[in-house]
């Protein structure tokens, strides 16, 4: 899928600046129809690629019109900032225009509250290109807390859309799923709405993206399922819109159907299903290989369907599709991101053609081709990552740093007091002090001495903790890389090879070893960093628990095995994205300490002022040796699952972090053999006062 159908969704969805949210009527001046259709007419002709000219072309489009209202000027800024951040990559140039957005609005912020919100986005989306990755997730979170407060929840999806966009393009796929998944039930409280992008546009987007993210992850049949509702939403959606009298919308969802289409071909063709992806490829290709259509993703279908025909064995036919390819690639004038995508898999499909017909030399060309535009790919979704860490990283000691500062400050209001009350003590017994006096001076110097050497010992035994916990995050970091190789030229060889059985098993356990010691470094990654960045807010926790178990269902069915839920509607200020990670992790040890078959009840109760979480299975238990050091980081405590699942032996001593962090407590109830409770309890109350 291209960027411009997940992460531009503002390029696509030019219909939302006719039914945003108002304000003020009196005052919220929309844009013109006659406006309107130039922007689609202008961005249809961008996203099939026949428009590099875009801001000339929008200027000249403007020219008849010299009395623009405020939103149609902020509308010209967004598009053109867009523009140079998305397509004719000029990063400068597009603050410049984020600028002009800001001053259009300033002093109307109430009125035009959805543009406003939406500025912050833009704003992120410059520091993200800028690789400010921290500066970029603040500027998300600060346009959805100021829709949150300001806006209705359903005008809030396509915020927090873009929140999941930002996990997602750091590869962080399953709390990327969480967000959308949140921005669905968000868009689907606007009931009887006007407005085409929040009817259709919107979730369509929203759907298509949980199920590339599902691909990502490798998650196939789940893929499937999520591309089909977006198909079967697009289809339901068409015969509402018809092209006789709503062109625009018909268009676009003529459109969309196509690049779901592509999108499910490669997931079917990825499951050994070659006759329904074929036709879906092809069906994709015909829609929009055509002028004024979305003629980039068609080349995407292109390639897939080419990768399904060398499957097949059908060179011929794979030989077509790549010779149309080599000329509408040396025709594209805009080299941005979807562009490098594009090359990437084009040159990794001609290598395999060339391996199959035997030209090595040009083989090896591709392939080098290939893996240098993957390195760079890797190294910049790294780069991503580790800045991140490293920003939250600083923000921790910052904190940590302002805490040290206020504990010596009460620490000297309690020697002031102490001082206070031996003055007063000295006054009442001046003769029996004064003869006393000298050897009071001795045991108070001796104590001060003690005291700083304490101090001192404290500092650096804290000092030392930090440096070992920064050495073993750079460690984990520099492992990854090599190991990400490791794996992909595992999953190379298989995809490429002809090998025999022996060899492909040993291959076969290079990838997973890669894999699992990935998932290793992974957790690694997160050790001390449960409690940072911790920050709360009011989570449904009832809607928690239903998404956490959605999401692992398909592990559970994995094992034939059953969740129940059962919950009662509670709320609590969490951080939630951390809560979920506690809860993920719980259900999937009992997934995976369970036997197939078997069944795991999930419960939410309240009592008093807690809110009580307990994940039961009916597994194999844990042995009263493995008790005690169960929540500790490096333990001995790590068991395979029921069915060989390898242990990592984090995740518990992070869920335990996470917990102490918001206050509440973590604990279990075991029997060997029988079966495993644990229990999350968490207080209803901040330290400031009642929730509301």
């Amino acid at each position: 899928m291209r960027k411009s159908f997940i992460a531009s969704g503002l390029f696509l969805g030019v219909l939302s600046v006719l039914f945003g949210c108002k304000g003020n009527p009196e005052e919220y001046e929309p844009v013109r129809p006659e406006i309107y259709e130039l922007y689609h007419t202008s961005n249809r002709l961008l996203n099939s690629g026949s428009l590099p000219n875009y801001p000339e072309y929008l200027d000249s489009l403007y020219q008849p019109f010299s009395d623009l209202n405020t939103l149609e000027h902020w509308e010209k800024y967004l598009h053109i900032a867009l523009f140079y951040i998305n397509y004719e990559v000029d990063l400068e140039q597009a603050a410049r225009y984020k600028d002009s957005m800001d001053l259009v609005l300033k002093g109307k912020e109430q009125v035009y509250k959805v543009e406003f919100s939406k500025n912050f986005f833009i704003e992120g989306d410059i520091f993200k290109a800028q690789k400010r990755y921290a500066d970029a997730f603040r500027s998300y979170y600060n346009g959805r807390e100021f829709a949150r407060n300001n806006l209705p929840l359903c005008t809030t999806a396509d915020l927090t859309y873009q929140l999941g966009m930002f996990k997602y393009n750091q590869r962080q796929y399953e709390p990327a799923i969480a967000y959308v998944l949140q921005a669905i039930e968000e868009v689907s409280q606007c009931g009887d709405a006007e407005s085409f992008n929040v009817k259709v546009m919107d979730p369509q987007k929203y759907l298509t993206t949980v199920a590339l993210s599902y691909e990502k992850m490798n998650d196939l049949d789940s893929a499937v399922y999520y591309y089909q509702a977006a198909k079967d939403f697009i289809q339901e959606q068409t015969q509402h819109y018809p092209i006789e009298s709503q062109p625009l919308e018909a268009h676009f969802l003529e459109v969309a159907e196509g690049v779901v289409l592509g999108n499910l071909g490669g997931v079917l063709a990825k499951r050994g299903d070659f006759e329904n992806a074929e036709r879906a490829l092809i069906r994709s290709i015909e829609i929009n290989d055509r002028p004024e259509y979305d003629i980039p993703d068609a080349r995407t279908a292109k390639i897939k369907l080419a990768n399904l025909y060398l499957d097949r064995g059908n060179l011929a036919a794979a030989k077509g599709l790549i010779d149309d390819l080599e000329k509408s690639i040396g025709q594209i004038s805009i080299k941005n991101s979807s562009y490098f995508d594009v090359l990437s898999r084009f040159l990794k499909l001609r290598w395999f053609y060339y391996d199959a017909i035997g030209d090595e030399a040009m083989a090896y060309k591709d392939l080098s081709a290939y893996l240098k535009l993957y390195e760079e790919n890797e190294r910049l979704a790294e780069a991503s990552r580790y800045l991140d860490m490293e920003e939250a990283f600083r923000v921790t000691e910052q904190q940590y740093e302002i805490s040290l500062i206020s504990r010596q400050n009460e620490l000297k209001n309690v020697y002031l007091i102490g001082a206070v009350v031996f003055l007063a003590i000295t006054v009442g017994f001046l003769v029996h002090v004064a003869y006393h006096l000298r050897r009071f001076r001795k045991i108070n110097r001796q104590i001060s001495e003690q005291n700083i050497e304490l101090q001192d010992a404290l500092g650096a035994l804290e000092q030392s903790h930090a440096e070992n916990s920064r050495m073993m995050h750079i460690v984990a970091h520099d492992l990854r890389s090599p190991i990400s190789s490791m794996t992909m030229i595992a999953d190379v060889l298989l995809e490429s090879g002809n090998w025999n059985e022996e060899d492909r098993t040993l291959i076969e356990h290079i990838k997973i070893s890669g894999t699992n010691s990935l998932n290793l470094v992974s957790e690694m990654l997160q050790v001390n960093r449960g409690t940072e960045g911790l920050q709360k807010e009011e989570v449904d926790l009832e809607r928690m628990l239903g998404y956490c178990v959605d999401l692992l269902r398909f592990k559970a069915d994995e094992k034939q095995q059953k969740i129940t839920l059962s919950t009662v509607p509670v709320k609590a200020m969490i951080s939630r994205e951390k809560m979920w990670r506690v809860v993920s992790n719980l259900i999937a040890n009992a997934i995976k300490f369970s036997h197939k078959g078997g069944v795991i009840h999930i419960a939410l109760i309240q009592r008093k002022e807690h809110a009580v979480i307990s994940i039961q299975d009916q597994g194999i238990g844990i042995p009263d040796k493995l008790k005690d050091s169960l929540f500790e980081l490096f333990t001995n405590s790590k068991r395979y699952g029921t069915d060989g699942e390898t242990p990592h032996g984090m995740g518990l001593a992070i869920s335990k972090q996470i917990v102490k962090a918001h206050g509440g407590r973590i604990w279990f109830e075991s029997e060997e053999g029988k079966g495993s409770t644990f229990f999350v309890e968490l207080p209803l109350h901040e330290a400031g006062g009642k929730l509301t």
